[in-house]
């Protein structure tokens, strides 16, 4: 079987026509369906999304819980429910005050206990706010330190949040 040129051009502007709008698809698809894949997905998830990206971060919240019997020995747990939420920088708690969220004896009971703040729901309606500890950026296996460019390594930031 022998094609023309013709033929030949028009299957070629076909397949880049194709991967073009699957590209287009894929590129724009949003992440309403619970499927978040990217973090600027996630940045747009939370309540208030300027917010939480100009004083902290963005974040997944897994809500969990564990029971463990004593006798017979044995632990359940509940089905994790995730959420949206944001954690603040401790330089920003003074904006968590400003909003009503939190006392200055709770900051202060959490920075004795070197800690941050994090929050669910909106800062504006009653958020759920905990004081949170940072785990030991050295244990977390997605960071990895100069292995390529494009490659997220440990910065100042993450390792002191």
């Amino acid at each position: 079987m022998q094609f023309n040129i013709g033929t030949i051009a028009v299957l070629a502007g076909v397949l880049v026509v194709g991967i073009g709008i699957g590209t287009g698809i894929s590129s724009t698809t949003q992440g309403d369906q619970g499927n978040i894949a990217s973090s600027q997905q996630l940045d747009m998830a939370v309540p208030d999304p300027e917010f939480c990206r100009q004083w902290g971060a963005s974040a997944f919240v897994m809500d969990i819980e564990l029971y463990t019997t004593m006798n017979p020995s044995s632990s359940f747990v509940t089905q994790p429910a995730l959420k949206p939420g944001c954690v603040i920088r401790r330089e920003n708690w003074s904006v968590l005050q400003k909003e009503g969220a939190v006392t200055a004896e709770q900051m202060r009971q959490c920075k004795q206990r070197m800690n941050t703040f994090a929050y669910i729901g909106s800062i504006k309606d009653k958020p759920i706010v905990r004081c949170v500890y940072q785990t030991d950026t050295s244990e977390n296996k997605f960071l990895t330190k100069g292995v390529a460019d494009d490659t997220v390594g440990i910065t100042p930031e993450a390792d002191q949040f």
